[in-house]
């Protein structure tokens, strides 16, 4: 199979070592910290010796009525940089459901702090002594809301800034921890395992085209994620295995759209994504979704082997992102496919990143490869984003902006792709926090890959774009809208809806989730579409009327089981 080519090496150093040297401009300044309260509560997420990393993971979440930010503290001598959020009421009840409601999304080790009189930090040690327990990043969302995992606007490893109301008042605070945070500095190696159990019963209704006619479909879409990860003074490796039985009463020639099939995209080789025939009407699917080892160096974190490399500032479509983001309708998107990569990241100041890698397809092939190189920073309170990637014969730049305007957050993301097929992709929109338990955002879309004329998505969908650089929407112009709604810390609802103002269809998701017990969760759902239905042309070819119109409607209930 072919390789890099000397040529495509050197224009790869060429990209890199501009980018890097730009990277050197002292541009990053520290966004100035939220202001802490004495003798209030609050809930700790994680705690990172990297504050760049802490920045990232605090800035994923969105949590209407609370402010989420970075404190810093110190522990055996060392400096530590905490997630918060809060403050929040005393009462142990509610501090209790709060921290069973965070597990539901995927934070599960919370515990509560409380404000303290200021204690300087000493100068960060030149050695890292002790890791960083979130190294291997859980679960990443971007909504108040426990939908997650039925609408893929989130993944693992993708850092989607939030702006919710916050002061700007520079103090620094110290904690006094309630919890067993000072095991953090242990230096004997830590094997974790867990994972989860996920079962989604689905019905789906009838079809009836001229192309296509089938009664109402009764799907059982399970999964059960293994995952193995050990914790060193300096490195750390990860392995996730995950197998998922699907049983359908009818079957037909298409893939389902709401189960996320891995194929060999952006990996080097990989084990049969099947262990069943073809023929079966119950599919049994597997994927070794992360095997990976993460040094960590003096200059920044090397990481080599299976992971997940995701881009953007946008909430929900994000034009920089090529590596196998998932499509809207898929159900499971708790945990971001991973690809095989060799990859740096590197701190460039306090709140910048430099993160560069290549990204191996099948055999190395350098048309099913890619290499990138990303920077983050903030400037005076806004987050900053730059990305290139070279893929598939296509080079893309991008850039992201996020800040806040008054109550409002606001992103802005786009991208140029340049190469055998030109064009650009750009994402905007509005987050708002109405009260303490509502949020709702909306995000404007133009994706430049896609038609106006529904006529040309059929021969479009084999194209560069959509089979290499991520891009999965067929129109050219979405509004996307969402609202969630936190009844209870045991009851959120959400709903999505995704505009196609090119064709006039639409794809609606309503859901809601509930904390049953202690790591068990059940979630009720439904998909709408609308618009017009799929056709056939004169000549006997099919024709879609629209991006939505011939999508069957669906209803969902699933129970989730972490452990």
């Amino acid at each position: 199979m072919a390789r890099f080519s000397v040529m495509n090496v050197n224009k790869l150093l060429t990209y890199l070592c501009s980018i890097a040297f730009i990277s050197t401009v002292p541009l990053l300044a520290e966004q100035s910290p939220q202001n802490i309260h004495v003798g209030e509560s609050y809930i700790s997420l994680g705690s990172f010796r990297s504050k760049a990393k802490a920045k990232n993971m605090s800035t994923s979440l969105n949590i209407a009525g609370y402010e989420v930010f970075v404190r810093s503290a110190m522990l055996n001598g060392l400096s530590h940089h905490r997630v918060l959020v809060g403050p929040i009421p005393e009462d142990k009840t509610f501090q209790q459901e709060f921290k069973q409601w965070l597990a539901s999304r995927g934070y599960k080790d919370t515990w509560v702090v409380r404000g303290v009189k200021e204690t300087p930090l000493s100068s960060r040690p030149s050695v890292e002594q002790v890791r960083e327990p979130v190294i291997i990043k859980k679960k990443q969302i971007k909504e108040p809301t426990g939908t997650k995992s039925q609408i893929p606007f989130n993944t693992d490893d993708k850092y989607h800034p939030a702006r919710l109301r916050s002061s700007t008042q520079s103090e620094q605070k110290n904690l006094t921890v309630y919890s067993n945070e000072a095991n953090l500095a242990k230096e004997a190696p830590e094997i974790h395992f867990s994972g989860y159990g996920k079962s989604f019963a689905v019905i789906q209704d009838e079809i009836n085209n001229p192309l296509f006619s089938n009664d109402t479909i009764y799907q059982s879409q399970n999964s059960l994620r293994l995952m193995l990860e050990a914790f060193g003074e300096r490195a750390v490796w990860q392995l996730h295995y995950e197998v998922s039985p699907v049983m359908i009463s009818r079957r037909f020639a298409f893939d389902i759209s709401s189960f996320n099939i891995v194929g060999d995209s952006y990996r080097l080789s990989d084990i049969d994504s099947t262990l069943s025939s073809t023929e079966n009407k119950t599919q049994i699917y597997q994927n070794l979704d992360r095997l990976n080892l993460q040094l960590q160096l003096e200059q920044g974190d090397l990481t080599i082997g299976r992971q997940a490399i995701s881009f953007g500032s946008a909430r929900i479509v994000n034009p920089t992102d090529v590596f196998l983001p998932f499509d809207v309708q898929t159900f499971n998107t708790e945990y971001r496919t991973g690809v095989d990569a060799v990859r740096f990241q590197r701190p460039l100041g306090e709140l910048g990143e430099l993160d560069v890698g290549v990204v191996l397809g099948d055999g190395a092939d350098s048309d099913k490869s890619a290499a990138f190189l990303q920077l983050r920073g903030n400037i005076n309170g806004k987050d900053l984003h730059f990305a290139l990637i070279e893929y598939a014969e296509q080079t893309l730049t991008g850039v992201g902006l996020e800040t806040s305007l008054g109550d409002f957050g606001f992103w802005l993301e786009a991208a140029n792709v340049t190469g055998d097929e030109d064009f650009v992709r750009a994402s905007l929109g509005l987050d708002y926090a109405f009260t303490e338990f509502t949020f709702g955002q909306v995000e404007y879309h133009y994706n430049g890959a896609g038609s106006d004329d529904p006529d040309d998505y059929i021969s479009i969908a084999n194209s560069h774009p959509y089979q290499r650089g991520g891009v999965f929407l067929f129109g050219e112009q979405y509004l996307i809208p969402t609202l969630s709604v936190q009844l209870s810390p045991l009851w959120v609802v959400n709903a999505v809806a995704i505009l196609n103002l090119s064709d006039d269809s639409s794809f609606i998701s309503l859901s809601a989730a509930h904390n049953v017990a202690e790591n068990f969760y059940m979630d009720y759902g439904i998909y709408l579409f609308s618009g017009d239905d799929l056709d056939i042309s004169p000549l006997g070819a099919p024709m879609l009327g629209s991006e939505y119109g011939s999508n069957p409607d669906m209803f969902y209930t699933s129970l989730r089981y972490y452990f």
